[in-house]
């Protein structure tokens, strides 16, 4: 994803991928939306791009966490939801929290789509959306859990709340530097 490719290779490159990304989520729903399909279809739609980006076939079922591209069918769906997301995660990111508000915003999703009268198939999307994101966040592109049952929960509660597998944001982000 962008921020895996920021960090490796630089901000720009951050950029352009999440650009490219946040159009990948954007174009299934925008064009399902423009020709007529009903909100069942398009948030199927917006979900299977999603769910194709976290565990892409070309990537041996690996991928990134499908951030930028759930930004961008937010923009398909509902432009209130999406600048409600980019909100959060902009506040986390300028506060150092970013994986928690990205939990955060996609916590507050649903209610928010129901609380703004949002079609119900926008509410569920919204759920499902949380839900795929807590799956890709325990399973890690399948990196190994330690031995220690103790440490397992350790580990696995990291991963849903920090998305990362160690306490310290800088070594978790220098793990796969190229030097």
């Amino acid at each position: 994803g962008g921020m895996n490719l920021g960090v490796l290779l630089g901000k720009q490159w951050a950029v352009a991928i999440g650009a490219l990304d946040w159009a990948k989520g954007l174009t299934p729903a925008l064009v399902a939306r423009l020709v007529g399909w009903d909100w069942t279809s398009v948030v199927l739609v917006s979900l299977a791009t999603v769910v194709g980006h976290n565990w892409s076939l070309y990537l041996g079922f690996k991928g990134g966490r499908g951030i930028a591209a759930t930004i961008g069918l937010l923009f398909a769906w509902d432009l209130r939801l999406a600048l409600l997301f980019l909100t959060i995660i902009a506040i986390g990111w300028i506060t150092n929290y970013g994986p928690q508000s990205c939990l955060i915003a996609l916590t507050l999703l649903a209610p928010v789509a129901w609380l703004l009268a949002a079609p119900l198939e926008i509410v569920w999307g919204s759920v499902a959306l949380l839900v795929i994101s807590i799956i890709k966040r325990l399973e890690a592109n399948r990196l190994p859990l330690p031995s220690d049952a103790r440490e397992q929960r350790a580990v696995l509660l990291r991963r849903l709340w920090l998305d990362r597998d160690i306490e310290s944001d800088r070594e978790w982000q220098e793990r796969g530097k190229i030097k």
